[in-house]
């Protein structure tokens, strides 16, 4: 979640040009553009339904919506909607925040404010703000172990992530998607679920910076986001982080790197799409280090969100995910033919001065055609819109999960990146009322559906997947027939 920031400087529009114009074939005699004129066709439509069980709860309407009549009659509040996954294990709590993270047999979300509720009003805040430690070591029984009050931790709002290969957790102090500057760092080696405290404080040179943020793939880098702001802290040593540059050329919603640390994949709002930046002097410490921008794909209309850097068959792509739209209202998207809601896609960065969109992931109610029926479902600025999504496994991506607020959590099988399918799905029953850790009840909202936002996680030797919904807190869910048969493979 975010607020609107600055479009690409001018100093390289003639980059973004370049981009539009390879992909429209405008006078660009190279290898890269005359193999995109011969690539397949990229997928731009609701991608095919799931093949569920008999007797699975599924969904009663288009694919992804929760339709007002369930939402009268009590049935998107007593049932839900799943396809091929069931719930094996959960724990509410006071309710979730924007983000989740995970190392071994632990999970770390974020809760609201932290505080209290919505200013003047009367309801109770949370008995423990904070980031909440879920020990997931019993899958069917997850026990919470504690919570991480600091400040970066109260409420981290995008930034609370993991750095596997380092044992660390981290966050920036992102009180209502504007905060800062502290950034806390834990770590995790003494056992997930009693993370030790390293630090707490505000580099030197920080200033406003909490919303988002993410470990460079290496853990010796935290890049912190508050757009257009990007700053970058060496936490090689993460007892004493220090600040290596506040100078980028655009700004991000949030981030990935890759393995070597000289590339960001930027979710920039401005203009809307993907930067890809050269970040070699940040990641070699120079002083006064330059980051230049590689290339830009520009969309527009919605609001990015985050970036996963992905091999699929052993070809680069980028998982990119936007969330909510921009510009144009909802009815305003509808009268122009446009989608009226946010979905994830992927985009091919084999050539990264030349990125380019092979398939939208979208759903039946991301369908421009159903956009008057959709846009009633719900009155609030998120509706089925992407917000998360997690490969299965960076380095060979078979399948994706993604978290689509309203429509839930939804699986994609992606082993042909121009024409994507959904295996599965599932929607928790809402739980209307006030839960005082949901960022969604803060907002005053808290009704018949519930929201899906948080990077979901993948545990395949079990066939899990753990995620968070707002309402109603973490869970474990469990493919309830084989992924290989899902795949349409031979066991």
């Amino acid at each position: 979640m975010m607020l609107p920031v600055r479009a690409p400087s001018l100093a390289l529009l003639g980059l973004s040009a370049t981009v539009l114009l390879s992909a429209c074939g405008g006078g660009i005699d190279s290898v890269s553009a005359r193999a995109q004129v011969n690539a397949p066709i990229p997928w731009e439509q609701p991608v095919p339904k799931a093949q569920c069980r008999a007797g699975d709860p599924v969904e009663t309407d288009l694919q992804g919506r929760v339709p007002l009549v369930d939402q009268v009659s009590g049935r998107s509040t007593t049932t839900g909607y799943a396809c091929n996954l069931e719930r094996v294990g959960h724990s509410p709590g006071d309710g979730a925040g924007w983000q989740m993270a995970w190392f071994e047999d632990c999970a770390y979300y974020g809760t609201g404010t932290g505080l209290f509720p919505e200013e003047g009003s009367a309801k109770p805040g949370q008995s423990n703000p904070g980031v909440v430690v879920m020990d997931v070591s019993n899958p069917t029984a997850p026990q919470i172990s504690g919570y991480l009050d600091t400040p970066g931790m109260i409420d981290p709002w995008e930034s609370l992530k993991v750095a596997d290969s380092r044992r660390l957790l981290g966050a920036i102090n992102a009180r209502g998607g504007d905060g800062g500057p502290e950034l806390d760092l834990y770590d995790l080696s003494g056992g997930c679920n009693q993370p030790e405290l390293l630090y707490s404080d505000g580099p030197e040179g920080t200033t406003q910076v909490g919303h988002a943020g993410n470990f460079a793939m290496d853990g010796t880098i935290y890049y912190a986001s508050s757009l257009p702001e990007i700053h970058a802290y060496d936490i090689s040593d993460p007892t004493a982080p220090w600040l290596i540059s506040q100078d980028f050329p655009v700004g991000t919603h949030d981030l990935t790197s890759n393995a070597a640390g000289d590339r960001l994949y930027l979710a920039n709002n401005g203009g809307n799409g993907l930067a890809i930046l050269d970040s070699t002097e940040v990641n070699n410490r120079q002083i006064d280090p330059l980051v230049s921008v590689i290339s830009e794909l520009y969309w527009g209309g919605y609001t990015a969100q985050h970036t996963w850097p992905i091999k699929i068959g052993g070809h680069p792509y980028l998982l990119f995910v936007d969330e909510g739209v921009s510009g144009l209202s909802k009815h305003g998207r509808c009268s122009s033919g446009q989608a009226p809601f946010a979905h994830a896609r992927l985009i091919d960065i084999a050539d990264e001065a030349n990125p380019h969109t092979v398939s939208n992931l979208m759903l039946e109610v991301h369908d421009p055609q159903y956009c008057e029926q959709t846009i009633l479902d719900d009155p609030s600025v998120f509706g089925y819109d992407s917000h998360y999504c997690t490969p299965d496994n960076p380095d060979n991506t078979r399948m994706i999960a993604c978290s689509y607020f309203q429509s839930g959590l939804r699986i994609f099988d992606v082993r042909d990146p121009y024409k994507p399918r959904e295996i599965a799905y599932f929607n928790p029953p809402a739980k209307p009322g006030y839960q005082p850790g949901s960022a969604y009840n803060l907002q005053g909202l808290g009704g018949a559906m519930d929201w899906t936002t948080a990077h979901p996680r993948w545990v395949l030797e079990r066939e899990e997947i753990w995620f968070t919904s707002q309402q109603n807190g973490f869970h474990v869910l469990r493919f309830s027939r084989p992924i290989n048969d899902l795949l349409g493979l031979a066991d």
